[in-house]
């Protein structure tokens, strides 16, 4: 993959814990390697196609420049995001910050840390059996594309289902949402909770009536397991109301634990 590389572009700022860091003013080397695709500027020689290095620059010192953090972590995750979103081109980035004049003892060219963050892939299943069920997906699908964490969201065409897991026992309308995200799992998990309270969602028994059920079912090809989140969703292969809507917007997506497509799984 081809890279664009700026290393230690130098700001001046005010970031620390210690009170006089808030008003002495220190140096901050500012490194990024940010995963691009040359293929179509290197044709046509165009700026217009690939990230510009200046800009990208323009951002990190307002940024860095602009505001005052305790930690140089905040300064790298903080950045990080700021230009993924603000270069829609820009797939993964890697955000070194240095601080070569830190307020401590000893002999040291730097201390600094390192974050890379990228776009992930994920899929989610939307489904709801109370109420005003087409009202609550469209809730769901409206706050996804509400959310700076979240772009080129896809949605199935919707269905409906018999109830499942022998609780339920109203219709449901299914559909399954393709979206890319800068969530982690974990921050992913929490997002879709949000989603799922502002759609009235109540917690009462395990595969129930609800107003809307948002669940992961892929997040790139990563495997996680623990008493938190399971993904791939665990019990997907099994539901034909998960798989088709699948089939409908990625059939040739596979499933990291079974290494089958999602058209042969259906």
């Amino acid at each position: 993959m081809d890279k664009i590389l700026i290393e230690n572009y130098e700001v001046v700022a005010l970031h620390g814990v210690n009170p006089e860091e808030k008003v002495n003013p220190q140096r901050f080397l500012i490194s990024c390697e940010i995963e691009s695709d040359f293929s179509s500027c290197a044709k046509n020689d165009d700026i217009n196609q690939t990230s510009s290095y200046s800009a990208v620059c323009k951002l990190i010192k307002s940024f860095v420049g602009e505001n005052s953090f305790d930690l140089i972590e905040t300064i790298a995750v903080g950045l990080s995001r700021k230009i993924l979103l603000a270069f829609p081109m820009i797939k993964s980035i890697k955000v070194t910050v240095k601080k070569p004049d830190a307020p401590m003892k000893g002999s040291f060219d730097y201390v600094g840390v390192s974050t890379e963050k990228s776009w992930h892939k994920v899929y989610l299943a939307l489904g709801s059996n109370l109420g005003d069920k087409e009202g609550y997906l469209d809730l769901a699908v409206e706050c996804i594309n509400a959310d700076d964490n979240f772009r080129n969201a896809r949605e199935s065409s919707r269905i409906e289902t018999a109830p499942y897991g022998g609780v339920a026992d109203e219709m449901f309308v299914n559909s399954v949402v393709e979206v890319e995200t800068l969530y982690s799992p974990y921050e992913l998990l929490d997002a879709i909770h949000a989603i799922e309270e502002k759609g009235e969602r109540v917690r009462r028994e395990r595969w129930g009536n609800r107003t809307l059920d948002v669940d992961i079912l892929f997040y790139d090809d990563i495997i996680i397991g623990d008493e938190r989140l399971a993904i791939p969703h665990p019990d997907l292969t099994n539901r034909d109301f998960v798989l088709l809507p699948m089939r409908e917007l990625n059939e040739n997506h596979v499933h990291p634990l079974y290494k089958k497509r999602i058209k042969e799984l259906v």
